[in-house]
């Protein structure tokens, strides 16, 4: 009696080790994808690593008074000297040691500027920018980001910071600043500062800590040339209301109109930036579009009212979700200019589409074959050859 085979073993053997064949071919080619803006991310990370250098020198030369300044290696693990201990008057609130930490690494600067490229920030563009005390890394890093992109920054800084930022007030937020656009690592400084921390007047609950921080952090401004926006007391409410309509006026006027601006880039958590509770309301770090940030809604804010003047936001808080599967988290030491931020090892689609034509043309041309010799078979078999 006839019984239908698909093929003989040897056949289907042949197949088997083809299709592994193809399937190896394909794993083992790989090209090397190099990402978009590779040269203004390699070019940000290096003016990054550059200023970290001189910062480093900075702070030794200024903390350094009795001869025994050191820098923590528990807390400060890739020894930058740009993390803080010690508490301060200055100190606004609790920060997050392992963030503050991350962007302290110069790879930072690439991932900001992916995200400029992502809101369409281009050559000659310029943005305004509200940056913390609480995190000198991200500043940094977005300001280094705009100068390989050319693109000019106009900052207001809040010099109050969180722990484990420039918490030292010998060494705040703007000494940096200075520093660094005194060593040419940078072009300019803020246009304007504040207190920084809650009413954006460091309003504390120890009313003569309250008060000597206000003391410091005007020495801290005065020292380095750059005026301080006013503050009433005791009402912090209404301080911060009047703060966030003062920063308005003066990024307007520091290019004629606020829709001038390409993008406003929100560095930290201070309610003046992103509003009271904007931490919690804007939980999506990196770009937002004008719809993404009227939908949420956060409160009066400077984030707000340049959303509503059609101007995009990037936000740069939320640390851990911003660099995930980018950069990693916390004390881990990144190399500078290596990464998926800068170039990617991918299959080669020709070679994994050449081969998964040869695989599927076998199968099929063994698939007709059979069905043709199985049909031929078929018709030359007779019952009746049996009787």
């Amino acid at each position: 009696m006839f019984r239908p085979q698909i093929q003989k073993t040897r056949v289907l053997i042949f197949m088997a080790l083809f299709s592994l064949l193809m399937v190896y071919s394909s794993r083992s080619s790989k090209v090397v994808h190099t990402a978009v803006g590779y040269k203004e991310k390699l070019e940000a990370s290096e003016i990054m690593e550059s200023a970290l250098k001189i910062l480093k020198k900075e702070v030794r030369k200024k903390l350094n008074i009795n001869g025994d300044y050191k820098i923590l290696k528990a807390i400060d693990p890739n020894r930058t000297g740009l993390i803080f201990k010690d508490d301060s008057p200055i100190r606004s609130s609790s920060g997050d040691l392992l963030s503050k930490q991350t962007v302290l690494k110069p790879n930072f600067a690439a991932l900001v500027v992916n995200e400029l490229m992502n809101a369409g920030i281009k050559d000659g563009d310029t943005v305004a920018i509200g940056m913390t005390g609480s995190m000198p890394g991200a500043n940094i890093a977005t300001l280094s980001a705009c100068k390989s992109m050319n693109v000019f920054p106009v900052v207001i800084s809040s010099v109050g910071s969180s722990t484990w930022g420039a918490t030292d007030p010998e060494f705040t937020w703007l000494d940096m600043e200075y520093s660094l656009v005194k060593n040419k690592i940078l072009d300019n400084q803020s246009i304007y500062a504040s207190l920084g921390g809650r009413g954006d007047c460091l309003r504390k609950s120890d009313l003569n800590e309250w008060n000597e921080g206000r003391k410091l952090i005007k020495l801290a401004a005065e020292r380095n040339n750059i005026s301080l926006i006013p503050y009433v007391l005791p009402l912090h409410e209404q301080n911060l209301s009047k703060s966030i309509d003062k920063r308005i006026k003066l990024y307007a006027d520091n290019i004629g109109q606020l829709d001038n601006y390409a993008a406003y880039i929100n560095v930290g958590g201070g309610a003046a930036s992103i509003g009271i509770g904007g931490k919690d309301i804007l939980l999506k770090p990196g770009y937002l579009s004008v719809e993404d940030i009227l939908y949420l809604n956060p409160n009066n804010s400077v984030i707000r009212k340049f959303a509503q003047a059609g101007i995009p936001a990037i936000h740069i808080l939320h640390i851990p979700q911003m660099v995930k599967g980018v950069i990693p988290f916390g004390s881990k030491k990144s190399d500078t200019g290596l990464g998926i931020l800068y170039k990617e090892e991918r299959y080669n689609l020709l070679i994994a589409g050449i081969a998964l034509i040869l695989s599927m043309g076998l199968v099929i041309g063994i698939g007709v074959y059979s069905h043709e010799q199985i049909k031929k078979r078929m018709q030359s078999y007779e019952p009746e050859s049996i009787l």
